[in-house]
């Protein structure tokens, strides 16, 4: 039943949540919960798993990088683009916006991106 709710995105309490945690069959943060991925399984929900859990941060810098090498520059608007729909999809525009921003942050302090901003447009490539 509670399980049930999950699924059709209806909220729960957080004593079910602890159990449903406790249990292992579900994920996420409150009030974005999807069903594990062992129930996605069992259940044929294994896209919508994957849509909802999305890549981490270290598939999407590789898919940023490999971008980069194969196109040179890559403006902040082809960025989201490239990067929008691989991001969990219980994140709202706010929350992807902060979180490739923080993407490209890291990859620029670590040495791997420069930022090359000429006006409005922001351009990014790889270190040279």
């Amino acid at each position: 039943m509670l399980l049930d709710q999950v699924q059709r995105d209806k909220p729960i309490g957080d004593e079910a949540i602890k159990e449903l945690r406790k249990k292992h069959l579900i994920e996420g943060r409150k009030p974005h919960l999807f069903v594990s991925k062992h129930i996605a399984q069992r259940t044929d929900k294994k896209v919508e798993y994957s849509m909802h859990k999305g890549l981490d941060s270290k598939s999407c810098e590789r898919l940023l990088v490999d971008s980069l090498k194969d196109h040179g520059v890559l403006t902040r608007g082809e960025i989201d683009k490239l990067l929008w729909n691989v991001i969990s999809d219980q994140l709202d525009d706010t929350q992807k916006k902060t979180r490739i921003g923080n993407i490209l942050r890291k990859l620029r302090n670590d040495g791997i991106i420069q930022n090359e901003t000429k006006g409005n447009v922001s351009n990014w490539s790889l270190v040279k």
